[in-house]
């Protein structure tokens, strides 16, 4: 993590405001914010005093914008030679710098949904999706995520180790449908149905015996199954 990364997720956090809440201030995607807070990109000064409007913090003042080390190697050559050979570097910098610009406008067209592992802490990628009336795949993009299967145990469902579930999130029981669910301190994809009472049986095969039942307090619904995706 980058020093301004570092100070931008400290200052966040002691203002209490998520990385998306602070990307719609910023006109740029959570992915993005997550992105500079992790040092995966490197911020620009337009961008930098936005956020420390947002934030109210000093980050412009009393923050030095750093380079990643293969640029900080390039510009220790470059003062040792010439005065024309910095203006052309500058020149290129220059040049590139519009992408990063390109990207912050997309994210109001594509949306980049998040592959997670099945305890939802490691993200292991992003999928790219066009936003078409304010909706992906007919959902709010800020409902969806994928969940990467861990093991073979829904493999009587055909769904594997390694498949991409892509789950909608929301907390309501659907009777018959796979569900994300969480209980005993641990994730599962489930199939759900209601039994007597406020009783849900949790099915992960096909026979009787793989399955659970528990009370409905006793489990917390995370989202619906949408859909699953495999590699050939």
């Amino acid at each position: 993590m980058s020093r301004v990364g570092k100070a931008i997720q400290q200052q966040r956090m002691k203002k209490g405001i998520t990385p998306k809440q602070l990307g719609k201030k910023c006109g740029v995607s959570e992915a993005f914010i997550l992105d500079i807070e992790g040092g995966k990109k490197i911020i620009n000064e337009k961008l930098l005093a936005q956020i420390s409007k947002v934030l109210g913090g000093n980050l412009e003042e009393n923050m030095v914008l750093e380079a990643p080390p293969q640029e900080k190697k390039e510009q220790e050559t470059l003062e040792k030679k010439p005065q024309k050979f910095m203006e052309t570097t500058s020149s290129k910098r220059r040049e590139v710098e519009p992408l990063a610009q390109w990207g912050e406008a997309l994210s109001n067209i594509i949306k980049q949904i998040p592959i997670y592992d099945m305890a939802m802490v490691d993200r292991k990628g992003y999928k790219s999706f066009p936003i078409i009336d304010k909706k992906v795949e007919g959902f709010h993009p800020d409902k969806l995520i994928y969940i990467q299967l861990e093991d073979d145990t829904l493999s009587e469902y055909r769904m594997k180790k390694g498949d991409r579930c892509l789950i909608y999130l929301n907390h309501e029981p659907m009777n018959g449908t796979f569900q994300l669910v969480e209980y005993d301190k641990k994730t599962y994809l489930r199939k759900v149905k209601r039994v007597e009472g406020n009783k849900i049986k949790l099915i992960k095969g096909t026979a009787d015996s793989q399955a659970v039942i528990k009370e409905m307090k006793d489990i917390k619904i995370l989202g619906k199954l949408i859909r699953v995706e495999i590699d050939f």
